[in-house]
């Protein structure tokens, strides 16, 4: 292998789908500020006694009983294992529902487990979050921005100007 096939794949990121998530061969995953869905395609007539799913706050194994896990590692960031969930959809597709711990703070995940191909992160664009569905304290934060940024556009004073003369 030459110097610039070892660099190419230090830097192997998988293209970033629309739901800030990635695809690789025997899953996919998508996720939001709150939470990571991991989606793992089953035979059709999978049923939950035939898989082995664990969940810790910082490790996760995913796989059928009797073969190598799909999916086996540590988590990227801690996770709210006792909040989070999964489900067999239609008999052939597993959903792992992560809940992310650090709620307070947008955060986005450049893959489900250490050690596995990245998303690229540069590509990631997270969907548009409503004023109304951040809480009283951000709200108040973004009105007075807005206020401030007016009054700098008018040639008034800020809202610290105001307050604090």
């Amino acid at each position: 292998m030459s110097a610039v096939e070892s660099q190419v794949g230090m830097t192997d990121l998988i293209p970033c789908s629309d739901q800030c998530g990635g695809s690789y061969d025997t899953y996919s995953f998508t996720q939001t500020e709150k939470e990571v869905n991991i989606l793992v395609p089953l035979t059709p007539g999978t049923t939950s006694k035939q898989l082995t799913v664990e969940l810790t706050p910082t490790h996760l194994k995913i796989g059928l009983k009797g073969k190598s896990p799909i999916l086996d590692g540590t988590v990227y960031k801690p996770i709210k294992a006792s909040e989070s969930t999964w489900t067999i959809e239609d008999k052939k597709l597993l959903t792992v529902t992560l809940i992310k711990t650090n709620l307070k703070y947008e955060e986005w995940w450049p893959c489900v487990v250490e050690g596995e191909r990245q998303i690229d992160m540069k590509t990631l664009k997270p969907p548009a979050v409503n004023m109304m569905d951040l809480d009283e304290g951000a709200q108040a934060k973004i009105a007075r921005m807005m206020f401030d940024q007016d009054q700098k556009r008018k040639g008034l004073p800020t809202s610290d100007a105001l307050l604090y003369p």
